[in-house]
């Protein structure tokens, strides 16, 4: 048998009922709403007395997937175009930007964070900054840049107005050195672009003027203007010459048949005939009887294949080397322009402002959460009491 604090006797192995509970507290009311009042106005006092932190927030436009330019995008057309990547994750590079060494030193030394944190070295000012800002990739694609910045223990009402200005300067601030970094990389890309493609460009003019040079020698080597007009006229004037060789003979078939042999006319269209002759095998190769080449306006006949192939080589390096100087003029310009071009590369959706409003501390949070852990705390030490006490044994 055990003896509760009534004086009356209970059982042991018996747990106390709901009216037992009810009873305990009931008589431990005041002291409960004590300790409730007191925890939660030591709670509500220092929450005055902690820093307030203050932050502000600018928001950013979804990066414009720009289409490629330059190069990529001219071979676009080509076949298998689809196997060169022209996709940028930028939105990941903007955060890179901002996470950077380069960005946080600045913004440490533009605001003397320093001393403002009251750290000894710029590695622990990072550290401290960081656990100040936010960069949020939203679910709408837009980039919100959070600054943070907090007063001191007890402090006076002008740091408040200091910590609301320094929350909103941080964060237009990153925005601008992301802008800044942003145009900086882009430029020093395109301008080793600009020096790649003026390089290629120059070597093309040099290639272009060669070619032709070798194409001109070629021509005025073979007396080739236009090879497949001139074969022509030249096929044109042989047909012609084998007519006129072919009248001859007809005529000295005649003449044979009334003049002596050896008549002068005769004779005449005999030598006339062997000159046609001669004319007609040097089209056919170039040479004469004796072997000697002579000037001619039109190919030889065996000719004309081998210099076709060297024509048609010639002319389409120097075509080659034209369709490529176009390009290379039209990507060198481009090239040039991207380099000098100075917009900004990033869209402010949102500028941050002076927050009115503290961030942190939230007092009627804490002053709720300590009530409710504190009536919790009292709860279960009532409960335990109650059942350590009913269930030692009477003497």
């Amino acid at each position: 048998m055990m003896i509760s604090e009534s004086s009356q006797p209970v059982r042991i192995g018996d747990e106390p009922g709901l009216t037992d509970y009810a009873e305990v507290f009931w008589k431990k009311k005041f002291s409960i709403a004590l300790t409730l009042f007191l925890v939660s106005l030591f709670t509500a006092i220092i929450s005055l007395m902690m820093p307030k932190t203050f932050q502000a927030s600018s928001v950013l436009m979804p990066p414009t997937q720009n289409s490629a330019s330059g190069i990529l995008s001219s071979l676009s057309s080509l076949p298998f175009s689809g196997l060169l990547s022209q996709t940028t994750d930028e939105s990941m590079s903007f955060i890179a930007i901002l996470k950077s060494r380069t960005v946080m030193e600045d913004v440490v030394n533009h605001f003397d964070l320093i001393k403002r944190y009251d750290v000894e070295n710029i590695e622990e000012a990072i550290r401290a900054l960081n656990n100040n800002v936010m960069f949020i990739i939203e679910d709408e694609g837009t980039i919100r840049i959070s600054a943070s910045a907090s007063t001191s223990w007890l402090h006076p009402d002008d740091e408040e107005d200091v910590a609301r200005n320094l929350s909103a300067d941080m964060a237009n601030y990153y925005v601008a050195q992301l802008d800044v970094v942003g145009k900086g990389l882009k430029s020093k890309q395109a301008s080793f672009r600009r020096k790649f493609i003026e390089k290629r460009y120059n070597e093309n003019i040099v290639d272009l003027m060669n070619a032709e040079d070798r194409l001109k020698t070629f021509q005025q080597k073979n007396k080739m203007i236009a090879l497949p007009e001139q074969t022509k006229a030249a096929i044109e004037t042989a047909a012609l010459m084998k007519g006129q060789i072919l009248t001859n003979e007809v005529k000295l078939g005649v003449m044979a048949t009334t003049l002596t042999a050896g008549h002068p006319e005769m004779e005449r269209l005999k030598k006339e005939n062997e000159e046609i002759k001669i004319q007609l095998a040097q089209m056919d190769y170039g040479t004469r009887k004796d072997h000697t080449i002579e000037n001619k306006l039109f190919p030889s006949f065996s000719d004309v294949p081998d210099l076709g192939v060297k024509l048609m080589r010639l002319t389409r390096d120097v075509e080659i080397q034209n369709t490529l100087f176009a390009f290379l003029t039209q990507q060198y310009e481009e090239a040039k322009i991207q380099e000098a071009k100075d917009t900004p590369t990033i869209q402010v959706l949102d500028e941050a402002a002076i927050p009115i409003r503290k961030y942190r501390p939230r007092r009627m949070l804490m002053v709720a959460s300590m009530f409710l852990l504190t009536l919790l705390v009292q709860i279960s030490f009532i409960v335990s009491k109650l059942n350590q006490r009913e269930q030692t044994p009477s003497t």
